[in-house]
């Protein structure tokens, strides 16, 4: 990835903060996760977004004042001795190289830097990507400690988030991102394809992982998220992640997973039968699924609701399982349907995004329409990622099949 891309987006954000403020955006930690194990680094999505940088303990920081815009970057020491054990080391050179920011300091050093920008000019606001997490969440991030300890020793700053810029910018995407996107979609076509190959009576779902796993790594992407692997019931629950479970005769397999190309994510959700081929039943509802698919990719547009692309979604699946004798009227589908038909897509497999507002033209989504019918033993969810454009959209997983026919002819050969 090009400087110039993180360039320009600092540029766009720098733009919109406020008059007299400063933003300090932190880079995430590693956390622990037994004895002297880490769990493996994520980088936060707004600090990558603003500098391309994918390491634990950096900050950013940018001062913005009516006659002067200044950037820094916190990194960490070069150190031989670390160096043996952690690997290798960017120069400042090489952070400067990667991110366009040239003011490159040890991370030492940012509390002192910070006290000097406020001393220097009268700073009014202070911009910090603090995340708003679950209250089961026992332990303190990065972010919090950085926000207490300013709010402590500056209590006249205001406190923002950065989120309130960045999730704006982040909806619409560049082409640059949407190739990214694109290369992911395609890696997770051959890692769907080549579970189908795998499948059959009697293989545990963590296998048909691997077989997945194989075609991500390979093409040295990562997950996008934890992939989900659902034969028969387990399908019936939306997050399952076991993925440990024998799959029986006639069993649907479920799959939600996505590759993610320089932290773009991918995510699509296929059903097939592990045997190659849907029963009259399954066949039935999966092609209902699918009818509810393809209307809603039809409707998309810039300018239409996701409240609109819901009702389509609901009118289709509703209707086809009245037709089937499942259900008797429409305020039933909740107990078979119980998610939504999709969300926006980008630097997280969930981006952020307000779904109360139009859908416009340069955003990614998904479309995920499903249906859970416990009674039946059957789960089947079809999700595509899209474009959307000014008349419509452009499907960038259009080469993923969904048909059942397709799906079949390819099981069989």
């Amino acid at each position: 990835m090009k400087s110039e891309y993180f360039i320009k987006n600092r540029k766009k954000f720098i733009d919109l903060m406020d008059k007299d403020s400063i933003a300090v955006v932190h880079s995430n930690t590693l956390y622990t996760s037994s004895a002297d194990m880490n769990y493996e680094f994520e980088v936060d999505r707004e600090f990558f977004y603003l500098t391309g940088i994918e390491k634990p303990d950096f900050i950013y920081m940018a001062e913005k004042n009516s006659d002067y815009v200044k950037e820094t970057l916190f990194a960490y020491r070069k150190d031989e001795f670390e160096e043996k054990w952690t690997g290798y080391r960017l120069t400042a050179d090489e952070l400067t190289q990667i991110s366009g920011i040239a003011d490159v300091e040890s991370i030492d050093k940012f509390y002192n830097v910070f006290a000097s920008a406020l001393s220097r000019r009268a700073y009014k606001t202070v911009y910090i990507n603090t995340k708003i997490l679950s209250s089961w969440k026992h332990y303190k991030t990065p972010y919090e400690y950085l926000s207490e300890s300013i709010n402590k020793k500056y209590p006249h700053l205001k406190i923002k988030n950065t989120s309130d810029i960045t999730v704006p910018l982040r909806l619409i995407k560049e082409k640059y991102e949407i190739d990214m996107i694109a290369k992911a979609a395609a890696v997770t076509n051959n890692g769907l394809l080549r579970m189908m190959r795998a499948a059959y009576e009697g293989i545990n779902e963590k296998e048909l992982e691997a077989e997945f796993e194989y075609e991500v790594i390979k093409a040295g992407m990562r997950n996008s998220f934890a992939p989900i692997v659902a034969s028969g019931k387990n399908g019936l629950v939306l997050h399952y992640n076991e993925n440990d479970n024998i799959i029986s005769s006639g069993s649907l397999v479920l799959v939600d997973a996505g590759a993610s190309c320089k932290n773009y994510c991918s995510d699509v959700s296929r059903t097939f039968p592990v045997c190659g081929k849907f029963d009259l039943t399954q066949r039935k509802v999966y092609d209902i699924v699918l009818a509810a698919n393809e209307a809603v990719i039809g409707a998309i547009k810039d300018g239409v609701t996701f409240a609109v692309l819901e009702d389509i979604a609901k009118s289709i699946l509703a209707g086809g399982l009245i037709e089937l004798g499942i259900m008797k009227s429409e305020d039933e589908l909740g107990k078979y349907y119980y998610h939504t038909i999709g969300h926006s897509l980008g630097l997280d497999a969930h981006d952020p995004c307000d779904k109360s507002l139009p859908i416009k033209s340069g955003m990614a989504l998904t479309v995920e329409p499903g249906l859970y019918i416990k009674e039946l033993n059957i789960a089947i969810r079809i999700e595509d990622n899209v474009l959307v454009t000014d008349a419509g959209c452009d499907i960038l997983t259009s080469d993923i099949i969904k048909k059942a026919e397709d799906i079949e002819k390819y099981m069989h050969k």
